[in-house]
């Protein structure tokens, strides 16, 4: 099931504070079942650090 424009319960907060900046954003959304966007949207409203994207190794 989808969780388009369902709110953020308290459970889905504390998730979020514990996998941000441990975690690229994306990873987090899939965990979560949400988009990038409003993860990554309530990470910046929340003032969490954010991992945009996995670092590859130079080659």
């Amino acid at each position: 099931m989808a969780r388009w424009k369902q709110s953020w319960s308290e459970e889905d907060l504390t998730r979020l504070r514990g996998l941000a900046g441990t975690k690229p954003i994306t990873m987090i959304a899939k965990e979560l079942g949400r988009t990038t966007g409003t993860v990554l949207a309530k990470a910046i409203e929340q003032k969490l650090p954010v991992i945009h994207r996995i670092a590859r190794p130079a080659q």
